[in-house]
Protein backbone atom coordinates (compact mmCIF):
# COMPACT_ATOMS: atom_id res chain seq x y z
CA UNK A 1 0.00 0.00 0.00
CA UNK A 2 1.19 3.50 -0.97
CA UNK A 3 2.84 5.59 1.87
CA UNK A 4 1.73 9.41 2.22
CA UNK A 5 3.99 12.10 4.28
CA UNK A 6 1.57 14.21 6.05
CA UNK A 7 2.87 17.73 6.18
CA UNK A 8 3.64 16.89 10.11
CA UNK A 9 6.18 14.35 9.14
CA UNK A 10 3.79 11.27 9.74
CA UNK A 11 3.82 8.79 7.07
CA UNK A 12 0.90 7.44 6.62
CA UNK A 13 -0.88 4.71 4.44
CA UNK A 14 -3.83 6.02 2.18
CA UNK A 15 -6.66 4.38 3.49
CA UNK A 16 -6.65 4.66 6.95
CA UNK A 17 -8.66 1.48 8.86
CA UNK A 18 -11.36 2.97 11.23
CA UNK A 19 -11.76 1.04 14.57
CA UNK A 20 -15.45 2.87 15.71
CA UNK A 21 -17.52 -0.43 16.55
CA UNK A 22 -14.51 -2.76 17.48
CA UNK A 23 -15.51 -4.13 20.84
CA UNK A 24 -19.36 -3.34 20.73
CA UNK A 25 -20.83 -4.69 17.44
CA UNK A 26 -17.89 -5.70 16.16
CA UNK A 27 -16.50 -8.38 18.28
CA UNK A 28 -12.83 -8.80 19.45
CA UNK A 29 -12.04 -11.91 17.14
CA UNK A 30 -13.45 -9.98 14.21
CA UNK A 31 -11.52 -7.21 15.83
CA UNK A 32 -8.42 -8.68 15.05
CA UNK A 33 -8.60 -10.36 11.83
CA UNK A 34 -9.65 -7.11 10.47
CA UNK A 35 -7.07 -5.27 12.07
CA UNK A 36 -4.51 -8.38 10.89
CA UNK A 37 -5.43 -7.98 7.57
CA UNK A 38 -5.45 -4.47 7.37
CA UNK A 39 -1.68 -4.27 8.21
CA UNK A 40 -0.91 -7.40 6.46
CA UNK A 41 -2.07 -5.50 3.17
CA UNK A 42 0.59 -2.84 4.44
CA UNK A 43 -1.93 -0.33 5.65
CA UNK A 44 -0.76 1.21 9.22
CA UNK A 45 -2.96 4.00 9.96
CA UNK A 46 -5.58 3.32 12.51
CA UNK A 47 -8.48 5.83 13.64
CA UNK A 48 -10.68 5.60 16.64
CA UNK A 49 -11.72 8.01 19.43
CA UNK A 50 -12.30 8.00 23.57
CA UNK A 51 -16.00 7.92 22.96
CA UNK A 52 -16.05 4.64 20.57
CA UNK A 53 -18.48 3.42 20.77
CA UNK A 54 -20.37 4.92 23.36
CA UNK A 55 -23.56 4.30 22.19
CA UNK A 56 -23.32 0.93 21.90
CA UNK A 57 -21.57 0.62 25.09
CA UNK A 58 -19.23 3.11 27.86
CA UNK A 59 -17.19 4.53 24.89
CA UNK A 60 -13.88 2.94 26.22
CA UNK A 61 -14.44 -0.38 24.08
CA UNK A 62 -12.56 0.53 20.73
CA UNK A 63 -9.42 2.26 22.40
CA UNK A 64 -9.44 -0.48 24.90
CA UNK A 65 -9.23 -3.08 22.09
CA UNK A 66 -6.70 -1.64 20.10
CA UNK A 67 -4.31 -1.74 22.91
CA UNK A 68 -5.10 -5.52 23.27
CA UNK A 69 -4.25 -5.99 19.92
CA UNK A 70 -1.49 -3.86 20.00
CA UNK A 71 0.17 -5.40 23.15
CA UNK A 72 -0.75 -8.86 21.40
CA UNK A 73 0.81 -8.28 18.41
CA UNK A 74 3.60 -5.85 18.61
CA UNK A 75 4.77 -3.50 16.40
CA UNK A 76 3.31 0.12 17.50
CA UNK A 77 6.55 1.73 16.42
CA UNK A 78 5.08 0.92 12.75
CA UNK A 79 1.82 2.25 13.70
CA UNK A 80 0.19 5.42 12.90
CA UNK A 81 -2.58 5.56 16.03
CA UNK A 82 -5.38 8.63 15.54
CA UNK A 83 -7.88 9.36 18.75
CA UNK A 84 -9.72 11.88 19.76
CA UNK A 85 -11.24 14.14 22.12
CA UNK A 86 -14.13 16.53 22.53
CA UNK A 87 -17.21 15.07 21.96
CA UNK A 88 -19.85 13.80 23.93
CA UNK A 89 -19.67 10.13 25.86
CA UNK A 90 -22.62 9.84 28.15
CA UNK A 91 -23.03 13.31 29.34
CA UNK A 92 -19.37 13.65 29.86
CA UNK A 93 -16.28 14.38 27.85
CA UNK A 94 -17.73 16.96 25.64
CA UNK A 95 -15.82 20.40 24.72
CA UNK A 96 -12.02 21.37 24.07
CA UNK A 97 -11.50 22.75 27.85
CA UNK A 98 -7.68 22.48 29.04
CA UNK A 99 -9.10 20.17 31.63
CA UNK A 100 -10.92 18.12 29.57
CA UNK A 101 -7.91 17.60 27.40
CA UNK A 102 -5.56 16.84 29.66
CA UNK A 103 -7.96 14.00 31.96
CA UNK A 104 -8.76 12.37 28.53
CA UNK A 105 -5.12 11.97 26.57
CA UNK A 106 -4.12 10.16 29.75
CA UNK A 107 -7.14 8.20 29.64
CA UNK A 108 -6.87 7.53 26.01
CA UNK A 109 -3.03 6.23 26.84
CA UNK A 110 -4.16 4.01 29.30
CA UNK A 111 -6.28 2.74 27.48
CA UNK A 112 -4.22 2.28 24.30
CA UNK A 113 -1.25 1.02 26.35
CA UNK A 114 1.25 3.55 24.29
CA UNK A 115 3.03 6.32 25.42
CA UNK A 116 2.08 8.54 22.65
CA UNK A 117 -0.48 9.06 20.14
CA UNK A 118 0.63 9.79 16.24
CA UNK A 119 -2.51 12.23 15.68
CA UNK A 120 -5.05 13.84 18.04
CA UNK A 121 -8.08 15.30 16.97
CA UNK A 122 -10.00 17.87 18.67
CA UNK A 123 -13.45 15.68 17.79
CA UNK A 124 -15.83 18.39 17.22
CA UNK A 125 -15.35 22.45 17.69
CA UNK A 126 -15.94 24.02 20.86
CA UNK A 127 -17.72 27.48 20.60
CA UNK A 128 -17.40 28.27 24.26
CA UNK A 129 -14.05 27.49 24.90
CA UNK A 130 -11.57 30.00 23.94
CA UNK A 131 -9.34 29.15 21.08
CA UNK A 132 -5.97 30.10 22.78
CA UNK A 133 -6.91 28.15 25.81
CA UNK A 134 -7.74 24.70 23.51
CA UNK A 135 -4.45 25.49 21.51
CA UNK A 136 -1.99 26.02 24.63
CA UNK A 137 -3.46 22.83 25.99
CA UNK A 138 -2.72 20.06 23.09
CA UNK A 139 0.95 22.08 22.19
CA UNK A 140 1.98 21.29 26.14
CA UNK A 141 0.78 17.72 25.10
CA UNK A 142 3.06 18.30 22.05
CA UNK A 143 5.92 19.12 24.43
CA UNK A 144 5.65 16.89 26.69
CA UNK A 145 6.09 13.94 23.54
CA UNK A 146 2.31 12.71 24.51
CA UNK A 147 1.50 13.80 20.94
CA UNK A 148 2.73 14.00 17.51
CA UNK A 149 0.34 15.65 15.79
CA UNK A 150 -3.25 17.34 15.84
CA UNK A 151 -6.16 17.39 13.32
CA UNK A 152 -9.40 18.69 13.31
CA UNK A 153 -12.58 16.41 13.24
CA UNK A 154 -15.96 18.09 12.56
CA UNK A 155 -14.88 22.00 12.50
CA UNK A 156 -16.39 25.12 10.35
CA UNK A 157 -13.87 25.62 7.66
CA UNK A 158 -13.45 29.56 8.45
CA UNK A 159 -12.73 27.88 12.77
CA UNK A 160 -10.24 26.04 11.29
CA UNK A 161 -8.56 28.60 9.77
CA UNK A 162 -8.86 31.33 12.82
CA UNK A 163 -7.22 28.24 14.91
CA UNK A 164 -4.68 27.91 13.01
CA UNK A 165 -3.87 31.71 12.56
CA UNK A 166 -3.90 31.79 15.96
CA UNK A 167 -1.62 29.00 16.38
CA UNK A 168 0.73 30.33 14.10
CA UNK A 169 0.79 33.82 15.60
CA UNK A 170 1.46 32.55 19.62
CA UNK A 171 3.60 29.84 18.10
CA UNK A 172 1.77 26.93 18.67
CA UNK A 173 1.03 23.57 17.34
CA UNK A 174 -1.12 24.18 14.89
CA UNK A 175 -3.96 21.61 13.27
CA UNK A 176 -2.16 20.30 10.26
CA UNK A 177 -4.86 17.09 9.17
CA UNK A 178 -8.91 17.53 8.84
CA UNK A 179 -11.00 15.04 9.14
CA UNK A 180 -14.47 15.60 7.57
CA UNK A 181 -17.43 13.42 6.30
CA UNK A 182 -17.07 12.72 2.59
CA UNK A 183 -18.31 10.86 0.06
CA UNK A 184 -18.35 10.47 -3.95
CA UNK A 185 -22.30 11.11 -3.76
CA UNK A 186 -23.32 14.42 -3.75
CA UNK A 187 -25.11 15.48 -0.34
CA UNK A 188 -28.45 16.95 0.16
CA UNK A 189 -27.03 20.28 1.60
CA UNK A 190 -30.66 20.78 3.15
CA UNK A 191 -30.17 18.10 5.92
CA UNK A 192 -29.15 19.55 8.55
CA UNK A 193 -26.42 17.19 10.04
CA UNK A 194 -26.91 15.47 13.42
CA UNK A 195 -24.54 17.37 15.63
CA UNK A 196 -23.70 20.93 14.82
CA UNK A 197 -20.44 20.54 13.36
CA UNK A 198 -20.72 17.08 10.85
CA UNK A 199 -21.35 19.18 7.55
CA UNK A 200 -20.58 17.13 4.63
CA UNK A 201 -17.84 18.43 2.64
CA UNK A 202 -18.39 21.31 0.15
CA UNK A 203 -16.25 23.16 -2.93
CA UNK A 204 -15.09 25.74 -0.17
CA UNK A 205 -13.61 23.64 2.11
CA UNK A 206 -12.16 21.58 -0.97
CA UNK A 207 -10.59 24.94 -2.20
CA UNK A 208 -9.32 25.74 1.34
CA UNK A 209 -7.77 22.33 2.20
CA UNK A 210 -6.12 22.77 -1.61
CA UNK A 211 -4.61 26.28 -1.00
CA UNK A 212 -3.34 25.38 2.76
CA UNK A 213 -1.69 21.63 1.50
CA UNK A 214 -3.84 20.32 4.00
CA UNK A 215 -4.92 16.44 3.59
CA UNK A 216 -8.65 15.82 4.11
CA UNK A 217 -9.45 11.74 6.17
CA UNK A 218 -12.82 11.69 4.99
CA UNK A 219 -15.15 9.68 7.10
CA UNK A 220 -18.05 8.13 6.05
CA UNK A 221 -17.13 7.75 2.71
CA UNK A 222 -18.45 4.29 1.62
CA UNK A 223 -22.30 5.56 2.48
CA UNK A 224 -23.06 2.64 4.82
CA UNK A 225 -22.87 0.64 2.22
CA UNK A 226 -25.42 2.46 -0.06
CA UNK A 227 -23.15 1.49 -2.87
CA UNK A 228 -23.82 -1.83 -2.84
CA UNK A 229 -27.64 -1.03 -1.84
CA UNK A 230 -30.39 1.00 -2.20
CA UNK A 231 -31.41 0.17 0.93
CA UNK A 232 -28.83 1.36 2.85
CA UNK A 233 -28.46 4.95 1.58
CA UNK A 234 -28.60 7.05 4.17
CA UNK A 235 -31.42 9.64 3.80
CA UNK A 236 -29.41 13.03 3.49
CA UNK A 237 -27.96 11.64 0.52
CA UNK A 238 -28.82 11.46 -3.43
CA UNK A 239 -28.36 8.28 -5.25
CA UNK A 240 -29.24 8.93 -9.24
CA UNK A 241 -26.51 9.27 -11.67
CA UNK A 242 -23.77 9.01 -9.63
CA UNK A 243 -24.73 5.93 -7.42
CA UNK A 244 -25.73 4.88 -11.47
CA UNK A 245 -22.18 5.53 -12.87
CA UNK A 246 -20.14 3.81 -9.94
CA UNK A 247 -21.96 0.42 -10.55
CA UNK A 248 -21.48 0.76 -14.12
CA UNK A 249 -18.10 0.77 -13.62
CA UNK A 250 -17.71 -1.57 -11.15
CA UNK A 251 -19.51 -4.59 -13.30
CA UNK A 252 -17.23 -3.35 -16.24
CA UNK A 253 -14.41 -4.11 -14.00
CA UNK A 254 -15.68 -7.07 -11.77
CA UNK A 255 -15.14 -4.96 -8.45
CA UNK A 256 -17.37 -4.09 -5.77
CA UNK A 257 -19.26 -0.22 -6.02
CA UNK A 258 -17.10 0.95 -3.15
CA UNK A 259 -14.02 -0.09 -4.63
CA UNK A 260 -14.77 2.05 -7.19
CA UNK A 261 -15.27 5.03 -4.62
CA UNK A 262 -11.90 4.26 -2.48
CA UNK A 263 -10.24 4.29 -6.25
CA UNK A 264 -11.74 8.22 -6.76
CA UNK A 265 -10.72 9.01 -3.37
CA UNK A 266 -7.18 8.24 -3.51
CA UNK A 267 -6.63 9.52 -7.08
CA UNK A 268 -8.74 12.83 -6.40
CA UNK A 269 -5.47 15.03 -5.82
CA UNK A 270 -4.90 14.22 -9.86
CA UNK A 271 -7.52 16.36 -10.15
CA UNK A 272 -7.42 20.72 -9.91
CA UNK A 273 -9.31 21.40 -7.15
CA UNK A 274 -8.89 18.61 -5.00
CA UNK A 275 -6.54 18.10 -1.86
CA UNK A 276 -4.89 14.76 -1.11
CA UNK A 277 -8.25 12.60 0.31
CA UNK A 278 -7.46 9.76 3.09
CA UNK A 279 -10.54 7.57 3.13
CA UNK A 280 -10.89 5.93 6.41
CA UNK A 281 -13.73 2.93 6.51
CA UNK A 282 -14.01 -0.23 8.52
CA UNK A 283 -15.02 -3.45 6.84
CA UNK A 284 -15.88 -7.12 7.35
CA UNK A 285 -12.97 -9.16 7.39
CA UNK A 286 -15.06 -10.78 4.67
CA UNK A 287 -15.36 -7.51 2.44
CA UNK A 288 -12.13 -5.56 3.48
CA UNK A 289 -10.09 -7.15 0.84
CA UNK A 290 -12.84 -6.48 -2.12
CA UNK A 291 -13.24 -2.72 -1.00
CA UNK A 292 -9.18 -2.67 -0.82
CA UNK A 293 -9.21 -3.74 -4.67
CA UNK A 294 -9.45 0.24 -4.96
CA UNK A 295 -6.29 0.94 -4.44
CA UNK A 296 -5.26 -1.29 -7.06
CA UNK A 297 -7.61 0.55 -9.62
CA UNK A 298 -5.82 2.84 -12.12
CA UNK A 299 -8.50 5.84 -12.94
CA UNK A 300 -7.70 7.40 -16.09
CA UNK A 301 -7.77 11.12 -16.41
CA UNK A 302 -11.23 10.93 -18.70
CA UNK A 303 -12.61 8.57 -16.06
CA UNK A 304 -11.71 11.03 -13.11
CA UNK A 305 -13.08 13.70 -15.06
CA UNK A 306 -16.39 11.81 -16.20
CA UNK A 307 -17.05 10.82 -12.54
CA UNK A 308 -16.66 14.66 -11.18
CA UNK A 309 -18.23 15.86 -13.76
CA UNK A 310 -21.61 13.29 -13.60
CA UNK A 311 -24.41 14.83 -11.46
Amino acid sequence: MKKIMLSNKLEVSEVALGAMNFGTTTSKEESYRVLDAYVDMGGNFIDTSNNYAHWQGTGDESETLLGDWLRDRGGREKLVIATKVGFDRHGEGAGLRREQIEYWIDESLRKLGTDYIDLYYAHSDDMNTPIEETLEAFDRLVEKGKIRALGSSNFDTWRLAEANMTAESKGLTRYSVMQQKFTYLHPKFSAAPRYAFNEAVNRERLRYLVAKDMPLVAYSCLCKGAYESDSRLPADYDGGERLALVRRMAEERGVNPSAIVIAWLTQLYRCEGFPRVIPVFSSSSRHLADNMRGIEIRLSDDEMKMMNETR
